[in-house]
């Protein structure tokens, strides 16, 4: 039987600011692009056991070689090879052992959105920045130590800038994550029956 079984799991938030100061534009307030970059990919394989102890329409019984007893309800579309036959689970008698093979692929994904932003120095008392956009709206913004500004074409910092001052912003989030995909393919075998002793 084939499980294929793709998650992606959130790990945290980071963000990072950028801002050049200079001339101001016509573009919008606001625009942002987002790329999904993946990271070095594991791969990992298990092995489960455990034998047929009953077998009911899609419901099926196994216990496993830990003693533990699962039930599960299985698709007719899942097959499993059973001493090289491909079956259902509408073929799979009790006392079959199976084996399944769990190969998981881990993949660190970033998703990283870069947003452009231009406006007019309204405040500033770093590390508070409050802009005033092209629609007259407002917003406050935040830098974190290290960053780093440019006024006309010169590095600079947060303390450098002044009221008034026209500003582009260059802000970048990023989005860390976990790509989990799992696939499991089930193997078995039917014990061959006993012969009755006289």
């Amino acid at each position: 039987m084939t499980y294929p079984d793709t998650r992606r799991i959130p790990r945290g938030l980071c963000m990072l600011f950028t801002v050049f100061a200079g001339l101001a534009t016509s573009a919008a307030a606001q625009t942002s692009k987002t790329q999904t970059i993946d990271g070095k990919t594991t791969t990992t394989t298990t092995k489960q056991r455990g034998t047929v102890t009953y077998v009911e329409g899609n419901t099926l019984v196994i216990k496993m070689s830990t003693g533990e007893v699962r039930t599960l309800t299985v698709p007719d579309s899942r097959t499993a090879l059973i001493d090289g036959k491909e079956v259902t689970i509408h073929d799979l008698k009790v006392g079959t052992t199976l084996t399944a093979s769990i190969t998981t692929t881990t993949t660190p994904v970033v998703d990283r959105t870069v947003s452009n932003i231009t406006g007019t120095v309204w405040y500033v008392a770093a590390p508070t920045v409050i802009l005033t956009l092209p629609d007259g709206t407002n917003k406050i913004y935040k830098t974190l130590p290290g960053y780093k500004f440019t006024i006309n074409g010169q590095p600079a910092t947060v303390f450098q800038l002044k009221k008034g001052m026209m500003i582009s912003a260059e802000r970048i989030v990023e989005q860390p994550s976990t790509v989990i995909a799992s696939n499991t393919t089930v193997t078995g075998h039917v014990p061959a029956p006993k012969v009755a002793q006289r």
